[in-house]
């Protein structure tokens, strides 16, 4: 049982869970995730570190897209202004595709933001978040991001697991780095 768990379902013993029940008194673990998760709530406690870190890699992510824009059009008017903007946009798209989902996928679950300040996406079940969540979490960033990012923030105030509602929708957990599950009992 781990320490600091709160209870995932009404009667359940805290730090109890599908990973912790073989014998599957608390139902399946299809029907648990929707609960809760084998994650402890503090380690999803992480709120000011996520909006740093978001700033942190909006900015990194729009490096590249800003230079090629500024290289091709900005500026010059016309013509080049234009094919500055479209080229733009799809450098801008290629990045946001690798720096939100094949980077995170690769490297424990984090952008530059979160390896520097020490968070990683999970899956809501303490597993590996897979490609398909990462890409759900990106494209609802749109949504996140609304009203200058009030949208996402006022959704993790508002959740246990401090999810925004990218985070939701994937059912993914951004964690502490150092957070690791633990071993599943049933093997």
């Amino acid at each position: 049982m781990a320490s600091g768990s709160q209870p995932d379902k009404p009667g359940q013993p805290s730090g109890t869970g599908p990973r912790d029940d073989p014998q599957g008194r608390y139902g399946s673990s299809v029907a648990w995730i929707g609960v809760g998760s084998p994650v402890p709530a503090g380690e999803t406690m992480v709120t000011a570190r996520r909006v740093v870190q978001y700033i942190i890699d909006d900015i990194l992510a729009g490096i590249v897209p800003g230079i090629v824009y500024w290289l091709i059009g900005g500026g010059r008017g016309g013509v080049l202004q234009t094919l500055g903007w479209l080229i733009a946009v799809a450098v801008w798209i290629l990045i946001m595709i690798w720096y939100w989902v094949i980077r995170p996928f690769g490297h424990g679950g984090q952008t530059f933001g979160m390896q520097l300040l020490g968070l990683r996406i999970v899956s809501k079940d303490g597993d590996r978040a897979d490609r398909a969540q990462l890409v759900i979490r990106w494209i609802l960033l749109i949504i996140d991001t609304l009203f200058l990012g009030l949208a996402g923030l006022i959704t993790m105030l508002c959740s246990r697991y401090r999810q925004r509602i990218g985070d939701h929708a994937a059912r993914t957990l951004v964690v502490r780095a150092s957070w690791r599950p633990e071993p599943d009992s049933r093997f």
